[in-house]
Order: structure tokens, then C-alpha cells, then sequence
């Protein structure tokens, strides 16, 4: 038991520390929507009480599913629990649509902490999907507005970059955290986004100077999905890359033509697949 606190005592401190340094985040949930429904379970074949693995899915809009009807069933959540060898006796989704990395450790991350320690060994995979909103809200600024080459909009990018990169650092710590106090060996996989912009400011915002998602310290302009690989390998997460399963078919995987960032049907498709390739089903 002293371990276990111990433990979870570090995760806290590597939190508030993490969250005094971003700033204020407004809460994006949607007029009329109740924050309080940040987890939704999936059944995933028949359910289990007694025992049984268990798939948490943490992150914003694209792990909700939003872009496709009922999306508890045709998100990419569902897709992987059901390509899954065995599938997850149950499956648990702690997503908001429009919610930042930086939100989610103040708002929802007590909620994951709360069901790893109901649910302690039974849980054997964690997906971690955040940041790209802060990188979203970033874009939309008055100084990228006016001008998206200006040195003042990149400033934007890289504050937004930065705060979204503290922030999936501490719940990717705190989770493993309380994954190891509790018991757990889940494997835990961070998402790297697709290009989440029909007209991005530019690609580098993404994957960085040189286009490729990794972290690499030689990059003179690393993007968020290469601060992501940093977080990912750091941690000892792994990492699924999003940006090259998508790169070329962004409209065909996704609803930009309707001036929607989210996925469709076959984007989730391809989201499951890719992290099924990660997991080995």
C-alpha cells in the first residue's frame, strides 16, 4: 500500500505541476450536453462481471466517433474492441467532443483514475487521443487569421504545441501510474493525428519540418505529432502513427468537404486498423 501511494503521489505532483504551467482552458462541452457523461461502456461480446479483459479509450471527438451515426458502434473504439483476439470482456470510453489535452487533466482524468483502480489487472489496453484542439483553437487566433506566415501566428502554434504536450504528459504518466499501483500491465497506445485542417497553416504544424512523425532532436520545426512520439517515447507508451495512414486521402477519409475535421466511416476504419497493427490483435 505504501508503494501504491507512493506512486500515485508522484503521477500527482507531475499533474499540478503540469497544470499550473498551462493556461486557462474554457470547458468545451456542447450547450445542452452534460460534462458529466465522459464515459460511455461498449459492450463487447458478451459482458462480464466477474473477470474478463477491459479497453479504456481516453481522448477528444475523433475517440468519441463523432462523423458517423450512432458512433459507439461505428467509431474506430468499437472497431478495434471487436478486431481484438480475444475481445475486451468490456470496453470504456472517456472521450468529449472539442475537448483539449489541457481540459482533460483538469476535468475527466480523476474519472480514469477512479475506473483503473475498480478495475486494477483487468485492464489490458489504454488508448490516449489528445491535443489536436489546442492546436485547432490555435489556428482560429487573430494572428493566424490575419496572416498564417506571420512569425506572430507561429508563436500561437508553438504556445498551443507546447501547453498540449505538458498536458498528454501528465495524464499519460498519471495513468501509468495508477496502472502499475493497481496492478495492471495494459499496454498503453498515444494517437498521432492525422492533418486535422482542409487548409492547414502548413504541414509542419502536423509532422514537422521534414514530414515524418518521430522524435528527433535534429528536426529544426518539430509539429505535434512529433512532440506526441516524444511524449510516447519518454513514457514508454507506444505510439500509433495516424498522419502516414492518412497522408493523400485526407478527403477521402474524412468529412472536409463538408467543412468538417472528423473522420467518416472509412477514416475510423482505417484509425482501427492502424492501432490493430500496433496491438497485433
Amino acid at each position: 500500500m505504501i508503494g501504491r501511494r507512493a506512486r500515485l503521489a508522484a503521477a500527482g505532483l507531475v499533474a499540478t505541476a503540469l497544470l499550473s504551467a498551462c493556461g486557462s482552458d474554457p470547458d468545451p462541452t456542447p450547450s445542452g450536453t452534460a460534462a458529466a457523461t465522459t464515459t460511455a461502456p461498449i459492450p463487447t461480446g458478451e459482458p462480464s462481471t466477474s473477470g474478463g479483459g477491459v479497453y479504456l479509450a481516453i481522448g477528444d471527438s475523433v475517440t468519441f466517433g463523432i462523423g458517423v451515426p450512432q458512433p459507439q458502434r461505428n467509431g474506430f473504439v468499437a472497431r478495434v474492441a471487436d478486431g481484438m483476439d480475444p475481445p475486451p470482456a468490456e470496453t470504456r470510453v472517456f472521450a468529449m467532443p472539442g475537448e483539449t489535452a489541457a481540459g482533460f487533466l483538469r476535468r475527466r482524468l480523476d474519472d480514469v483514475v477512479t475506473a483503473i483502480e475498480e478495475l486494477g489487472p483487468r485492464v489490458e489496453l489504454v488508448t490516449i487521443g489528445l491535443g489536436a484542439n489546442e492546436l485547432l483553437r490555435a489556428r482560429r487566433a487573430p494572428a493566424c487569421e490575419a496572416d498564417r506566415t506571420s512569425a506572430a501566428c507561429r508563436a500561437v502554434i508553438d504556445a498551443a504545441m507546447s501547453e498540449a504536450t505538458k498536458a498528454l504528459d501528465a495524464v499519460v504518466a498519471v495513468v501509468q501510474a495508477t496502472l502499475t499501483a493497481e496492478g495492471s500491465e495494459a499496454r498503453v497506445l498515444v494517437l498521432a493525428y492525422y492533418n486535422p485542417d482542409s487548409e492547414p497553416i502548413a504541414a509542419s504544424t502536423i509532422a514537422g519540418a521534414d514530414g515524418i512523425v518521430a522524435c528527433v532532436a535534429a528536426d529544426p520545426q518539430p509539429g505535434l505529432d512529433d512532440h506526441i512520439a516524444c511524449v510516447a517515447a519518454e513514457r514508454g507508451a507506444e505510439l500509433v502513427d495516424l498522419y502516414a495512414a492518412f497522408l493523400g486521402r485526407e478527403d477521402e477519409l474524412t468529412r472536409f468537404a463538408r467543412g468538417d475535421v472528423h473522420p467518416n466511416a472509412d477514416g475510423y476504419a482505417v484509425i482501427a486498423a492502424r492501432i490493430l497493427e500496433v496491438v497485433g490483435r
